[in-house]
């Protein structure tokens, strides 16, 4: 970018043109190697796929917490991996915070072109309020099917902390998604996703689909909803505000989609911070059908104690396919 600021502080083009209309063809040339620069810079900056901000709390209960940026990217786009990003801390201060995950703190790869990056960095806050903790990342990857020119798209997070009374409250740590923010479905096929969110202070939580950011309170310009996407009867899409269940029944094109689900916590009935994750699915055009699973219903256990319990999945796609089990849970 200092190329073009130094390029358009050294030439006022209305100045050349009137002193040296001669030029004009050297000054066209100048400007199509910026924009193929741009065109360039942004080609290879091309990778966000998704991500979210966790705040915690250090167990004093003090002014300081621990922010880990959790990001998803695209991991064939080498030339756009950042081993360090900015984080807004809303005081007015921002911090560099590194990699920590992976070999050699590189992120960690875990297929389908998919790299987890986890940034941690530590704040100590002058004063007990609310605070807008807040990070952008240039740009989103090429090709998302609801967010025209995504490639220009940056991604903007943010996760709204409130310090409570230690002293009648306790201690406020931010939720906990389990759930990568980064999911699969078929054309034609109900997708569902939960982000299997749990807070380790035990307060409620509610969640709310909204419009995917680019700035602070800046909505990503032309975004449309996963459903508005081939629009019909038979493309409709849900969010259960108590259970986190987001259902979309059913994708009519492949491609990727972002959205933006906004998890509120409360304690004792009051709202007090806010977690804004923006995540991805990637539907296919697959002849698939999911497995079934039967397990237990929801069972109440004195805590330490140990639950036992079997969970059988079924697959009826012929030939039989073979079935991973994985439990995540807080």
């Amino acid at each position: 970018m200092t190329l073009i600021n130094d390029f358009f502080s050294a030439r006022n083009p209305s100045t050349e043109y009137m002193k040296a209309p001669k030029q004009k063809s050297s000054y066209i040339k100048n400007i199509l190697l910026i924009c193929f620069l741009l065109s360039s810079f942004f080609a290879e900056a091309t990778h966000i796929r998704a991500g979210e901000i966790i705040i915690e709390q250090l167990e004093d209960c003090g002014l300081t917490i621990r922010a880990t940026v959790v990001t998803y990217a695209k991991a064939s786009m080498n030339a756009a991996d950042e081993d360090s990003i900015t984080v807004d801390w809303g005081d007015g201060l921002t911090s560099f915070a590194g990699r920590i995950n992976g070999p050699n703190n590189k992120g960690e790869l875990i297929g389908n072109d998919i790299r987890i990056n986890k940034y941690e960095v530590y704040h100590t806050y002058a004063a007990r309020s609310t605070y807008k903790i807040s990070t952008t990342d240039l740009n989103r990857n090429d090709g998302i099917v609801n967010i025209p020119n995504s490639v220009f798209i940056p991604m903007y997070i943010s996760t709204t902390y409130t310090f409570l009374n230690p002293q009648f409250q306790g201690c406020n740590s931010t939720p906990i998604m389990l759930q990568p923010p980064i999911d699969f479905g078929c054309i034609g096929k109900k997708f569902t996703h939960n982000p299997n969110a749990y807070d380790p202070d035990g307060d409620s939580l509610a969640y709310v689909l909204t419009t995917p950011l680019y700035a602070e309170n800046v909505p990503v310009l032309g975004y449309v909803f996963p459903n508005q996407i081939s629009p019909g009867a038979n493309n409709t899409m849900s969010l259960d505000a108590e259970t986190g269940n987001f259902v979309w029944d059913a994708p009519q094109q492949a491609g990727e989609y972002n959205i933006a689900i906004l998890v509120i916590e409360y304690r004792n009935g009051v709202p007090i911070d806010t977690t804004m994750r923006d995540m991805q699915i990637l539907i296919e055009a697959c002849d698939n059908e999911p497995p079934i699973v039967e397990t237990i219903n929801d069972t109440c256990v004195v805590a330490g104690a140990l639950l036992n319990f079997n969970v059988v999945a079924t697959d009826a796609d012929v030939p039989l396919q073979q079935i991973q089990l994985i439990a995540l849970g807080g």
